[in-house]
């Protein structure tokens, strides 16, 4: 009993500590007005989504560079990307192709494929 109690209380502080992260920031947008907008990864799983390699969530947050003043959407995005020829990213049933080479950080489809088909394997 004592074993199970143990091995519950270790679950339930990684699932704790899993949703307390932050999420990784993949893209990063500055506008002229000093608005700066980011864009998180907040999951990331295999999904059965015929054609599609993942089911990714979103997160975004807005702030202002000179007010220090922040917006973060309490929504969760929800993207579906295809790592394999043709690479794309779908949006709401919309299919964007991906540019795979180049250093990205101009569209933020792009950046998201990088972050989950070209994250580093350890």
């Amino acid at each position: 009993m004592r074993a199970f109690v143990l091995t519950l209380a270790v679950g339930v502080l990684s699932a704790l500590s899993a949703v307390a992260s932050e999420p990784l920031i993949f893209h990063t947008a500055h506008f002229d007005d000093n608005t700066v907008v980011n864009l998180g990864l907040v999951s990331n799983h295999a999904t059965e989504q015929a054609g599609y390699d993942y089911d990714v969530l979103i997160s975004l947050s807005q702030g202002d560079a000179t007010s220090g003043s922040a917006y973060i959407d309490p929504g969760k995005h929800r993207a579906f990307v295809k790592c394999s020829d043709p690479a794309k990213v779908s949006v709401r049933g919309i299919d964007y192709p991906v540019h795979t080479v180049g250093p990205g950080g101009d569209d933020w489809k792009d950046d998201l494929w990088r972050a989950v088909c070209m994250s580093p394997v350890s």
